[in-house]
């Protein structure tokens, strides 16, 4: 009853929302490639999760039994991230048949559900609409989260979990409301499962409100519940710490080795190979498509003046930004190697990004600049937002119209000839040697 309520209150908000959404679905190409299966850049990991949903229809929905095609491990037995979104799609196949397009389309509606909270974040601390319509469509400047927001891997969803974790956290200190908290744990621990880099929200929070606690006593118990946080985050822990346990565990008894499942760290590297994964690679390939050129020098603009003008400023949302920066430092240290053909490794780094731009946006309204500085300002940002995105849908359609290559050679021309493969009336359960097959599930 109160979902109703809510949804006839806030209508107009919702239709705006749903219309924009459309029309960056249309803007960003992604009517082109709304039925394509795995396609392009990284083409083999994004087979690896259909490969997840499959073998739970094929084989019974054992849900801690995940499996893959590939048969290197013992019975193709292999688990990674916590599978929920796998098994949730595999689900869908029993009523809507086997359809690819599912799980890339779940990850879609998660990750602009986040931006929508995104929105509802910025406008609740700015109470301004269109710096926070401007401060959640700036992250479409990125081509990073563009690719990965309508595809089959795992790290936008888990990132659009985060986005609405952060919107409850502040939630809670400004209202108090015991199911703020509560909510902002379940999704910080969705996203934590699904990929357990994200941890470091979570944890950021947790140290935030121990240093509350010690060093900002009269702050802190100003909180209705000052130690609902530390309850839930703990719980939050223990299941992420749980389910990689059981992870480790299953790949070990079924010698599997399909996914890394430990850091590689940039102290394992020689000097001349971490000087190119930067200058190369981070600095040169992907640089233009973590964000837009524009987009970049917009975030430091707003992270000088945060620094310049401190005092004015949100404390909290400066504190909590200072460890998700070291958060975001400490893993791009443990995977630094990644980061050469990862560009999705980036994404870990977007929350720092956003409460970068609220406290930046915060600290330029508590200036106290006349309205016509903040109509200049607007349209400027608005200049940037659209500047950005138009470069995003042109480097997107430099990826959708990504050559074949070696890994997806075999698989795409399997699927082609589909129909033909039917006709001979494989068993479901042959084992079926593919010669040659560099991508271990794309066949």
């Amino acid at each position: 009853m109160n979902f109703l309520k809510n949804i006839s209150k806030n209508w107009k908000t919702i239709a705006i929302a749903s219309s924009i959404f459309l029309f960056l679905l249309y803007f960003l190409g992604y009517h082109k490639i709304f039925f394509r299966g795995p396609y392009g850049m990284h083409f083999m990991r994004q087979t690896d999760s259909l490969s997840f949903v499959s073998q739970y229809f094929n084989n019974g929905f054992h849900f801690f039994e995940p499996q893959l095609f590939n048969l290197k491990n013992i019975d193709g037995r292999a688990a990674c991230e916590f599978p929920i979104l796998y098994y949730l799609t595999s689900i869908l196949y029993l009523i809507l048949g086997k359809k690819l397009f599912l799980l890339k389309f779940i990850h879609l509606l998660i990750s602009f559900t986040g931006l929508f909270y995104v929105y509802r974040l910025a406008y609740l601390i700015l109470k301004d609409y269109v710096y926070s319509i401007l401060i959640a469509l700036f992250l479409c400047t990125s081509t990073v989260f563009n690719f990965y927001a309508f595809n089959y891997l795992p790290d936008a969803p888990a990132l659009g979990f985060v986005f609405i974790a952060w919107y409850y956290v502040f939630h809670y200190q400004q209202s108090g409301a015991k199911s703020s908290g509560i909510k902002a744990f379940i999704f910080f621990t969705l996203s934590s499962l699904i990929k357990v880099t994200y941890l470091i929200n979570p944890i950021a929070i947790l140290v935030f409100y121990l240093f509350m606690l010690l060093f900002k006593k009269h702050s802190f118990y100003n909180q209705q519940n000052p130690f609902l946080l530390f309850k839930y985050g703990l719980i939050s822990l223990l299941l992420v710490s749980s389910w990689n346990a059981y992870m480790l565990y299953y790949n070990q008894q079924y010698d599997s080795h399909s996914f890394n499942t430990t850091i590689l760290p940039l102290w394992d590297l020689t000097n001349n190979d971490i000087h190119l994964i930067w200058s190369d690679y981070v600095m040169s390939y992907w640089y233009n498509s973590y964000f837009a050129k524009s987009s970049f020098h917009f975030i430091a603009i707003l992270f000088l003046l945060s620094l310049i003008f401190i005092k004015k400023s949100n404390y909290n949302i400066s504190l909590i930004n200072g460890l998700l920066f070291l958060g975001c430092l400490c893993f791009s240290i443990l995977f630094y190697a990644q980061f050469k053909d990862h560009d999705y490794y980036f994404l870990i780094c977007i929350p720092f990004i956003t409460l970068t731009l609220i406290n930046g946006m915060k600290t330029l309204i508590n200036i106290d600049l006349s309205e016509k500085y903040h109509r200049f300002f607007k349209a400027v940002f608005f200049l940037v937002v659209f500047a950005g995105i138009n470069h995003s849908r042109h480097k997107l359609t430099e990826r959708y119209e990504y050559s074949i290559d070696e890994y997806s050679q075999t698989g795409l021309l399997i699927d082609e000839n589909r129909n033909a493969i039917d006709e001979l009336n494989i068993p479901k359960d042959a084992k079926i040697i593919l010669a040659p097959e560099p991508s271990q599930n794309g066949g």
